[in-house]
């Protein structure tokens, strides 16, 4: 959208723009590693969830900020964080169950799935390769892996049958590892799908995950190396003829 369309920031817009430059997106990358941490090491309760929620709401809104979108398209994002929030906490307090629900990862999997796209397409938009960068690939990279485990939580919840042959009772640290394992392609096998739909989506995870990190991020970091001053500039070998000296004044006399 145009500039001249932008709404009019109030004061907590105007100050957030003002103390955070455009492309930052090393916090977003620390707000992720916040959030797997919480995750993969928190304790299994309600509250986990519920700052589970929070981090992912906080990195959406951070992601937001970092790609410079509209002000209206922020507003909304805001809204949907809040109301994620507010739904996390309300479920603990009606439900007061230990275990999540299906609706959980539904939820994480709505806010995490929009940050990659408004990353890609803030990087595509700028043209421009440098360190934020690589940082915002390397947010969307993190970003699918979390996307594909709340996934895999979401079909375990949503059927009948259990989602992993080994186990009945996975938890949140166990999908995220099986995500991750799987996007890496290092395949330990200690966990393994069962059903059809979680083996399509295990090897479309790990294609692309593969194929992300040889093409995108390859380009990307072979790009900022010759992008640096004198990096398209070598030294003169031996081998090479060298440039014939320019007359002397004694030899044009």
């Amino acid at each position: 959208m145009a500039q001249r369309e932008q709404p009019k920031a109030t004061s907590v817009e105007a100050w957030l723009e003002a103390h955070s430059p455009g492309y930052q997106y090393g916090y977003v990358l620390m707000l992720l590693a916040m959030t797997f941490i919480v995750m993969a090491a928190g304790p299994p309760d309600e509250w986990t969830r519920v700052i589970t929620v929070l981090l992912q709401g906080l990195t959406l809104l951070a992601a937001l900020l970092a790609s410079r979108v509209n002000r209206r398209f922020f507003r909304i994002a805001a809204g949907v964080a809040l109301l994620s929030l507010l739904a996390s906490i309300g479920s603990l307090i009606t439900t007061g169950s230990h275990d999540p629900t299906s609706g959980f990862f539904l939820l994480n999997i709505l806010l995490v799935s929009t940050v990659p796209y408004v990353i890609g397409r803030s990087l595509w938009q700028r043209r421009v390769i440098d360190v934020r960068t690589v940082l915002g690939a390397i947010c969307i990279y993190v970003l699918l892996g979390m996307m594909f485990a709340f996934l895999y939580a979401a079909i375990d919840g949503l059927s009948s049958a259990p989602f992993f042959v080994q186990t009945s009772h996975a938890t949140i640290p166990d999908f995220l590892y099986f995500s991750y394992i799987t996007q890496t392609t290092v395949g330990y096998g200690d966990f393994t799908a069962r059903g059809d739909l979680g083996r399509a989506l295990a090897v479309l995870e790990a294609l692309s995950g593969q194929l992300y990190l040889v093409t995108i991020i390859a380009v990307l970091v072979s790009r900022l190396s010759s992008t640096r001053p004198g990096a398209g500039s070598a030294p003169p070998t031996a081998d090479a003829p060298s440039a014939p000296a320019a007359p002397s004044a004694q030899d044009s006399a």
